[in-house]
């Protein structure tokens, strides 16, 4: 290689390493994965949970699920516990459901 061409290589190398670097993180597996939260919150006499979805609502649940009545969480620990066992079936590509029994394995307050 020419002493000219090394010139003009070296920093047109140099000014393409960002672009191509950027290029490559958006392109990566992780680019087309959706974020997963849980946001409790607090009801007129207790806790619920949204689940969101990159930021935008997907399920509102201000009731215990999986029991008769319509009960809110007596706490917010309760309440994130249980949103987060709805996200991890929803990652695991499962019904979001949830059941007496899993309540009960949750310790959620006020299920017997």
């Amino acid at each position: 290689m020419t002493k000219r061409k090394l010139i003009w290589t070296v920093p047109l190398t140099l000014l393409l390493l960002p672009a191509a670097y950027r290029y490559h993180r958006h392109a990566s597996p992780d680019a087309d994965m959706v974020q997963l939260t849980v946001v409790p919150f607090e009801t007129g006499g207790g806790w619920g949970y949204q689940v969101m979805v990159d930021h935008r609502s997907f399920i509102c649940q201000d009731v215990i699920p999986g029991i008769a009545g319509n009960r809110p969480f007596r706490t917010k620990t309760d309440a994130q516990r249980v949103g987060q066992a709805v996200v991890e079936k929803l990652m695991a590509h499962q019904r979001p459901t949830i059941t007496l029994t899993e309540l009960m394995k949750m310790q959620v307050a006020g299920v017997q």
